[in-house]
């Protein structure tokens, strides 16, 4: 009679194990969106003082509220005062905790794109509060640099930030194919 037990005899004589393989992978889940600002009326920005900056409406991206600042005459009093305008993206001082979010602020061109030398990105996440300064710096432009540019048009210019905030983060199974574990069909 033949024994018909799932196993097998392997080399030595001892019973084959199928050995187990598992996989899993952890997501960092993200909601995505921009906020376009317009500086219109540049030239009567100028003068606020270093430090004072303007703000731009909230909006909204990933369930919670964020706003730019608009420093034109700089943010930092070590950076050539009044000679840079700088814009920072800032969680709104009503929120509250923290968030982690990657972004980046881009001047734009009349045709609403990106110009490439004037685009401040970085693919770390930072972690804003509501109730503390940004973590970050963000775009510096030179004044005159700025004034000679064909973007700063009728006394106008645009930036647009990006963010991607982080949700959540899980770990998922992952389904590891027959052929990874070492199993092959066997036809007949």
């Amino acid at each position: 009679m033949s024994n018909s037990r799932a196993s097998s005899r392997g080399a030595s004589g001892g019973v084959a194990v199928t050995p187990s393989m598992s996989a899993s992978s952890i997501v960092a889940k993200a909601a995505s969106g921009s906020h376009v600002l317009k500086i219109d009326g540049y030239s009567r920005t100028k003068g606020l003082g270093c430090g004072k900056f303007i703000t731009s409406r909230s909006f909204v991206v990933g369930g919670h509220c964020w706003c730019l600042r608009y420093y034109p005459d700089s943010d930092d009093e070590s950076m050539f005062h009044n000679r840079w305008i700088s814009i920072l993206l800032c969680l709104d001082p009503s929120e509250a905790g923290e968030v982690r979010a990657q972004f980046k602020i881009s001047l734009l061109d009349k045709e609403g794109h990106p110009v490439p030398r004037y685009v401040w990105n970085n693919d770390t996440c930072f972690t804003f509060s509501g109730k503390r300064e940004p973590p970050v710096s963000g775009l510096f432009i030179e004044k005159a640099e700025l004034e000679s540019l064909p973007y700063l048009k009728d006394d106008c210019f645009s930036v647009r930030c990006d963010i991607t905030v982080v949700m959540e983060i899980v770990t998922e199974d992952l389904v590891v194919p027959a052929v990874e574990r070492g199993i092959k069909k066997e036809t007949f």
